[in-house]
C-alpha cells in the first residue's frame, strides 16, 4: 500500500466532480426549463432559438397591427356609412324638390336643407380621424402631380387641371394628354344697347316677359333700369345663366378677357346703362352641360333692352388627345399625335363641359377637371405615384405591408357641390349626381369592407402562424422535464456514490497504521 499517493481517492475524486457538473448541468435545465443556459451548451442551437424567437415576437406585433388596421378601417366604414345616410336624403330631397306642386318657396326652403347636408358631407369628410390622422380628406389616397412645360421648365398646374381621381387600377407611372381645346360657355351677346328709359322707368306699351332657358322673368311697368337688371339676372341664376351688362366691342374681342371674374371670364363690375351697355348671357356650366335661350314676349320691350336679337357663341366641351404632340417632320408647319407605353390600344376618353375622363382596360381611370383659362394645345403630363396610401406591417419582415388606399370624399371629388334645385332642371340633375355620388361612395365603402375581411384572414393567419413558430421553439429549445430529471436522479445518486466511496478512499491511509504498529 502507498501512502503518498492516494491513486483511488484521485480517482474517486475525479469521478465526483464529473457527477457533480452533471447534476449542476441538469439543475440549470430543470430550474431555466430550456436547454440551451450559455451559449457553449449549443452555439448553432442557440443561434437559431434567438432568431426564432424574434420572429415569434414580430408576429406578435404584427397580429396587434392588423388589429389596429381593423379600428382604422371600421372607422372609415362608419363615417362612409353615415355619408351615405346623407347622400340619399339629399336625393331624397330633390325628389320631392322635382314635384310641380312646390313654389319656387319651396323650393328654396328645399335647397337651404341640401347646403347644410353639403355642409354635413364636407364636415364628415375633414373631421373624420384615428390617432390625430384625417383619414377622408385625401391624406390616405394615392398622390398624383401634374405638370406642363413652362417657360422656366416643368411647373404645377394644379390651378389649371383639377380634381385628379385615379383608380386602384392606375398603375404608378406617367400619363400624357393634350388639351387641344379648353371648355369655354355658350354665351348670348344682345345685338344692340337698347335705349334709354322714358322718364326713367319702363313704359305702360313696354312691359313683357324674359324668358331665360324656359324661366320667365316679369318686366313690368314702372320698373327703373337697375330693377329690371335685376329681375332678369334673378332669373337667369333659376336658369343656370350668369347675366352680364358688358361693352359689345370688348366681348366680341376678347371672349375670355384675362382679368376673367366668373368661370368665363366675363366682369361683373360694369353697370347696366341703357343705351350703352348690352346685355350679356353666359351658361354656367361649360359645353354641351350649358345652355342659353333668350327669347322677348314684346317686341317694344326687346327694343328697349336691345334683346331683339343675339350673336351667340356655343360652348364647346374641352378636347385632347392621349398622349402629345410632335412636330411633324414631313410638314413644318403642322403637328403629329405621339402615343405612349401607358396607355393600350383598349383606351378611351370622354369629356363633358370641364370634365375630361380616360378609361382603359380592367377599370382603368383617369378623371379631372381643366380650367377653362388654360391655353389651347397645353400638353400636360399626370403622375401617379404609391406615395400617400397607409402602409399596415401585418408581416414579420420587411415589405411584408397591407396598402390601405381611403379616397377622398368630399361634395367636390363626388361632382355634387353644385346641386340646387332651385335652378331649371335642378331637381333631375341632382338626381343623376347623387346616384353617381352613391355608386362611389358604395364603392369605397365596399373596399373598405374587402380590407377588414382581409385583414381578419390575416390576423388569424399571423396568430397560427406565431402558435406553430412557438411549437417548433419548444421543440428546439424546451428541456424535456421527464427525461432531464432521470438525468437528474442519475447524477444525485451517483455524486452521493461517489462521495461515500471518496471517504472510504480517503480511510485507506490509515489501515497502514495497523501494519506499522503489528
Amino acid at each position: 500500500m502507498k501512502i503518498n499517493q492516494n491513486i483511488s481517492a484521485v480517482i474517486v475524486n475525479d469521478h465526483l466532480l464529473r457527477n457533480e457538473f452533471k447534476l449542476s448541468e441538469s439543475v440549470k435545465k430543470l430550474s431555466s426549463g430550456v436547454k440551451f443556459n450559455s451559449s457553449k451548451d449549443s452555439p448553432s442551437g442557440v443561434a437559431i432559438s434567438y432568431k426564432m424567437q424574434a420572429q415569434i415576437d414580430a408576429l406578435g406585433r404584427a397580429s396587434s397591427n392588423t388589429t389596429d388596421g381593423t379600428s382604422l378601417v371600421q372607422t372609415v366604414d362608419g363615417s362612409i356609412g353615415e355619408m351615405t345616410e346623407v347622400l340619399q336624403r339629399m336625393r331624397e330631397l330633390c325628389v320631392q324638390a322635382g314635384n310641380d306642386t312646390n313654389t319656387p318657396e319651396d323650393r328654396a326652403a328645399v335647397q337651404k336643407e341640401i347646403e347644410e347636408l353639403k355642409k354635413e358631407i364636407n364636415r364628415i369628410s375633414t373631421d373624420t380621424e384615428y390617432n390625430g390622422m384625417k383619414l377622408l380628406d385625401g391624406s390616405m389616397d394615392r398622390r398624383t402631380y401634374v405638370t406642363a412645360e413652362g417657360q422656366n421648365g416643368t411647373e404645377s398646374i394644379f390651378d389649371q387641371i383639377s380634381n385628379i381621381i385615379i383608380s386602384d387600377e392606375v398603375q404608378a407611372g406617367t400619363y400624357r394628354v393634350s388639351i387641344d381645346t379648353p371648355p369655354t360657355h355658350t354665351y348670348c351677346l344682345a345685338n344692340a344697347s337698347g335705349s334709354a328709359y322714358t322718364n326713367g322707368v319702363v313704359g305702360a306699351g313696354q312691359a313683357g316677359t324674359v324668358t331665360i332657358n324656359g324661366v320667365k322673368a316679369e318686366i313690368k311697368a314702372g320698373m327703373t333700369p337697375e330693377e329690371v337688371f335685376d329681375t332678369i339676372r334673378d332669373a337667369g341664376k333659376t336658369a343656370c345663366v350668369n347675366v352680364f351688362a358688358t361693352n359689345a366691342g370688348d366681348v366680341q374681342q376678347n371672349p375670355v378677357p384675362a382679368d376673367r371674374l366668373d368661370a368665363q371670364g366675363y366682369r361683373e363690375d360694369i353697370t347696366y346703362t341703357p343705351g350703352t351697355t348690352n346685355f350679356l348671357f353666359v351658361a354656367e356650366r361649360y359645353g354641351s352641360q350649358g345652355d342659353v335661350e333668350v327669347t322677348c314676349s314684346n317686341g317694344a320691350l326687346g327694343a328697349l333692352l336691345g334683346i331683339g336679337g343675339f350673336t351667340r357663341v356655343p360652348g364647346i366641351d374641352a378636347e385632347v388627345e392621349l398622349g402629345n404632340t410632335q412636330p411633324d417632320p414631313n410638314n413644318p408647319t403642322g403637328n403629329i399625335f405621339v402615343p405612349y407605353d401607358e396607355y393600350t390600344g383598349q383606351v378611351s376618353f370622354m369629356t363633358s363641359g370641364d370634365r375630361v375622363v380616360i378609361t382603359d382596360k380592367s377599370g382603368f381611370e383617369i378623371s379631372f377637371e381643366v380650367y377653362g383659362g388654360m391655353g389651347a394645345s397645353s400638353e400636360i403630363t399626370i403622375e401617379a405615384t404609391d406615395i400617400g396610401t397607409l402602409q399596415l406591417q401585418i408581416g414579420a419582415n420587411e415589405d411584408q405591408e397591407l396598402a390601405v388606399r381611403v379616397p377622398i370624399l368630399n361634395t367636390r371629388s363626388l361632382y355634387i357641390d353644385d346641386v340646387d334645385v332651385t335652378k331649371k332642371g335642378g331637381p333631375d340633375r341632382g338626381m343623376a349626381q347623387l346616384d353617381n355620388a352613391i355608386s362611389i361612395v358604395s364603392a369605397a365603402r365596399a373596399k373598405m369592407g374587402a380590407y377588414e375581411n382581409r385583414l381578419d384572414y390575416a390576423k388569424k393567419g399571423l396568430d397560427e402562424t406565431e402558435e406553430d413558430m412557438t411549437n417548433a421553439l419548444s421543440n428546439l429549445a424546451d428541456v424535456d422535464m421527464a427525461k432531464e430529471m432521470t438525468t437528474y436522479t442519475n447524477a444525485t445518486v451517483l455524486t452521493q456514490a461517489s462521495i461515500s466511496v471518496l471517504a472510504q478512499a480517503n480511510d485507506l491511509p490509515q489501515q497502514v497504521l495497523s501494519l506499522l504498529q503489528g
